[in-house]
């Protein structure tokens, strides 16, 4: 029995929402999986076994990068580690799984999608955030250990996620998603919305998405609208302010530039550049092998982070496992991929190049790529990109 289309944009627009939710729908079917995901896997399926082999799939000029990548990161894992890399690399396959779905689907995400999106982090992540602080009660996804007092994954908001850092980045996209080119319009009509918004963000206590969001409109404001810019400024400071005084409660002792994390990433950056100076030069082109930081990266003491071997264990961040592991070769295409969205975006949707610079902040200071194939925003901006370009080439087709 065939689903009429208003049903199946129900489903699609339960999917895209359910990642609002993050770990709350996942369950554990001998590994950990998101609802979300395995619906996708399973409408992506059938699409598959439905439809004719030419309209299956279609590679746009914007993502031949990211498949270049995407075979060269199977090819090198397989080649220095083994097939053992294949355990990894599926993180990877089913990122591309969502995007293609998205990419099939996007007519039925609409703006109230991201309005219903963005109410449902602020809601949960404050339900988590009071259960906190009235009950002293831990939402637990991890493990109660996880959650320890005295840690900053214990007072930070985060919502129905492991950690504020994943929380921060999925707000902080949409928030790009629901201003677009116009945060002061956005203000305007949603006043109560953008309030909470503020709040959610003081809450969660993350610096560097938010000083993403502050620096690009800033920058648009700043040249056209001084008073504007200099209110946005004094908000920014505000919620640095507030940011700082919540993390010094939690890091009792520490002040300034210690209160940020920045050892645990600019350490193993450090040591990973020690270990390609103490080995053969062309080790670094190539990398030790995608998915070899959970064994060899950590056996050669090269994290601050994970003592313990294990093959599907990342870091604090990305940036020093991909040198690691990929090499000089890998984050060359990594960033083409990037470059090239960049550059096929439209000059006037600045928004979107904010998104970009978060995704890339977001790669600097993360270990984002088993978070990957839960950035369904992220996978919006990709389409975007596309879809405009494609508008600009049919009205000058037209006009032509």
């Amino acid at each position: 029995m065939k689903i009429t289309e208003k049903t199946y944009g129900f489903i699609v627009t339960f999917i895209y929402l359910s990642f609002a939710l993050d770990s709350l729908l996942k369950i554990n079917i001998g590994i950990k999986i998101h609802v979300g995901i395995l619906l996708i896997l399973l409408f992506n399926f059938i699409y598959f076994l439905t439809t004719s082999t030419k309209n299956k799939v279609k590679i746009y000029k914007s993502d031949v990068w990211l498949i270049i990548f995407g075979i060269y990161i199977l090819i090198n894992g397989i080649v220095k580690v083994g097939f053992s890399s294949l355990f990894i690399f599926f993180y990877f396959f089913l990122a591309l799984n969502v995007y293609y779905f998205l990419s099939k689907n996007i007519k039925f995400i609409d703006e109230k999608v991201l309005y219903s999106f963005h109410i449902l982090l602020i809601s949960t992540g404050l339900l988590q955030f009071f259960l906190v602080l009235l009950f002293d009660y831990q939402l637990n996804f991890l493990g109660f250990e996880h959650y320890n007092k005295g840690s900053s994954v214990t007072l930070r908001l985060r919502g129905f996620f492991v950690e504020p850092n994943w929380f921060a980045i999925a707000f902080t996209f949409n928030t790009f998603l629901l201003f677009k080119n116009d945060a002061i319009s956005f203000i305007k009509k949603h006043k109560i919305l953008f309030l909470f918004t503020i709040i959610v963000f003081i809450l969660n206590g993350s610096f560097g998405t938010l000083a993403v969001l502050i620096v690009t409109y800033g920058n648009k404001y700043l040249k056209k609208n001084v008073i504007i810019a200099v209110l946005l400024a004094l908000l920014a400071f505000v919620g640095f302010y507030f940011i700082m005084q919540k993390r010094a409660n939690f890091k009792k002792g520490k002040s300034g530039i210690e209160l940020f994390n920045y050892y645990s990433r600019t350490e193993p950056f450090k040591r990973v550049l020690n270990y390609y100076e103490e080995n053969p030069k062309v080790n670094i082109f190539f990398g030790n092998g995608f998915g070899s930081w959970g064994e060899k990266g950590v056996s050669n003491n090269l994290s601050v982070l994970n003592y313990k071997i294990n093959p599907m264990s990342r870091d604090s961040s990305e940036l020093h496992v991909f040198l690691f592991e990929i090499g000089l070769l890998g984050l060359f295409l990594f960033i083409l991929d990037i470059l090239t969205l960049y550059k096929n975006n439209l000059k006037s949707n600045f928004y979107i190049k904010g998104a970009i610079f978060l995704f890339i902040v977001s790669f600097l200071l993360y270990p984002i790529f088993k978070f990957y194939m839960y950035m369904v925003y992220y996978f919006l901006i990709r389409i975007y990109i596309r879809e405009n370009k494609k508008d600009i080439l049919k009205k000058k087709q037209i006009n032509g």
